[in-house]
């Protein structure tokens, strides 16, 4: 008869405890499956960063080779010999000299410079000739 009293000392206080383990199992499952379904996001948003940092990077690339592109034509159209070369006519009159303050296009035949004209016109300009 000893053993009844021992079996219900035991079961009123292990059902509690019982009860206490099953709710935070149950809250750590809950916490596993928020973070399983954070760390598939996380990945997501960091493969996406990466990838735009890879983008980034070639951008960067790409203007900077544009950029010195640049300077190199600058280079060239402003240049002595470019200009030289390209120089057809050496008087040239200012806008303000018209006489009847009309403009005429610069071929007198009314068709438009070609770029390697314009270029050469505006670096004259630049010159200061």
């Amino acid at each position: 008869m000893s053993l009844v009293p021992l079996v219900a000392v035991v079961m009123v206080f292990a059902i509690p405890i019982l009860g206490i383990a099953l709710a935070g199992y149950k809250e750590w499952l809950t916490f596993k499956t928020k973070h399983r379904e954070l760390g598939s996001s996380t990945r997501v948003v960091e493969d996406r960063i990466d990838g735009l940092e890879d983008r980034l990077a070639r951008l960067e690339e790409e203007r900077e080779a544009l950029q010195e592109r640049v300077q190199n034509l600058e280079t060239i159209v402003t240049s002595e010999a470019w200009i030289a070369e390209h120089d057809e006519s050496t008087d040239l009159s200012p806008l303000s000299d018209a006489a009847d303050g009309r403009l005429e296009p610069p071929n007198g035949d009314g068709t438009m410079p070609s770029d390697a004209e314009h270029t050469a016109e505006l670096a004259r300009r630049l010159r200061g000739r």
